[in-house]
């Protein structure tokens, strides 16, 4: 069943104006309402002089993101993305004989299943292996309801569970939204990064380019950002887009900006990322170092190697009846590259998130059999 977060009166926040690591909950939401968006417009309109005339000067301008995740250290990890993924064995040969429709065919077993989305055989794990990911969904699921599906990008082989759960997905959408803006919009030219876009939210209004509200959004999860984002490209094609991925449980809905969606819709999203961060082109490499640099991740966390490239976006809630604990992104390990997906309907705790841990580490240590 759908949670949605009304815009028009109180909702929950999936992060604080930054979300980092260390915080007890993810925060209350600002839900964009129809209020907000014409006080934008009024501001807008009163403006519109001043903004042209320093449009320049915002575009120059960067947002502070905490920590150690500056503007500097995303393009670092940018270039070091770049470097990473070209080392990787190409997946282009498999992505292009496999369509959207294909991931339908993901097992929705309530029994963790292997699969092949290429027509073989399905792998093969070893009962160690089994029982080890037992053992974790079991831990997670005292305190909520699990679902993943975990693949290899090159062989099509991969581990699911509960594939069409529906989760709240919190702040894990982000990263498909920048996808969105900058797959459709940016790269066809109808919007640029360096845009100057109005934001408004709990603690902030002004002006900020299009370039700094995914940074932002991305990396350190900010509410403010990604929904000013949504107010301004949500009505430039995000349906068209979202349906040409064959996804039907994120639609545009005037109820809330955080969709309700499954493991197998993330896992065709991520997907996409993939084929779009192959693409190569200065706004892909520069996105993908974004997501080389988010600030949480309980895939990153779980596999814990150094060496291993993990690009990702998680999302995590503890209010009012919105519970969740996700992370979903890509791998970059041992010549190949991997899509996984963990939406569980726990609670955002430390614990919770130390159960995602479990069960990312446990889906990893699988990837041999997966190729």
């Amino acid at each position: 069943m759908r949670n949605n977060a009304s815009r028009s009166g109180y909702a929950p926040r999936h992060g604080d104006k930054q979300e980092v690591p260390g915080a007890s909950c993810c925060g209350l939401s600002v839900i964009r309402s129809r209020v907000a968006r014409l006080a934008i417009a009024g501001v807008a309109v009163l403006t519109v002089i001043i903004l042209a005339m320093t449009a320049k000067t915002y575009a120059s301008q960067r947002v502070t993101l905490s920590g150690d995740a500056t503007v500097q250290a995303q393009n670092e990890k940018a270039s070091k993305s770049k470097c990473e993924a070209k080392q990787a064995l190409s997946t282009v040969g498999l992505q292009a004989g496999l369509s959207m429709a294909d991931f339908n065919d993901i097992p929705a077993s309530d029994a963790i299943q292997a699969f092949s989305l290429v027509g073989g055989k399905a792998p093969a794990c070893s009962n160690v292996q089994l029982a080890a990911l037992e053992d974790a969904v079991a831990k997670a699921e005292e305190l909520g309801e699990v679902g993943f599906v975990f693949y290899d990008l090159t062989s099509g082989e991969g581990v699911a569970y509960h594939s069409n759960l529906e989760i709240y997905g919190a702040s894990s959408y982000k990263a498909p939204y920048a996808l969105y803006i900058c797959e459709s919009l940016v790269e066809t030219g109808q919007v640029s990064l360096d845009d100057p876009l109005g934001t408004y939210g709990s603690s902030s209004m002004g002006w900020q380019t299009v370039r700094d509200l995914i940074e932002a959004a991305v990396v350190n999860s900010d509410n403010d950002s990604y929904i000013a984002l949504r107010s301004a490209f949500d009505q430039d094609g995000y349906e068209d887009w979202v349906a040409s991925l064959d996804i039907d449980d994120a639609p545009l809905d005037v109820m809330s900006d955080f969709p309700t969606y499954c493991p197998c819709s993330s896992a065709k999203l991520w997907h996409e990322m993939s084929e779009y961060l192959n693409g190569d082109t200065e706004t892909s490499q520069w996105l993908s170092g974004l997501l080389a640099a988010t600030t949480r991740s309980f895939i990153r966390d779980g596999i814990a190697d150094n060496q291993v490239l993990v690009r990702n976006k998680g999302g995590w809630i503890c209010e009012d009846g919105y519970y969740s604990t996700c992370d979903a992104g890509l791998i970059d390990a041992d010549d190949h590259a991997y899509v996984m997906s963990i939406m569980a309907s726990m609670p955002w705790s430390d614990q919770s998130g130390a159960l995602v841990s479990q069960i990312a580490s446990a889906l990893y240590d699988m990837r041999a059999v997966l190729s």
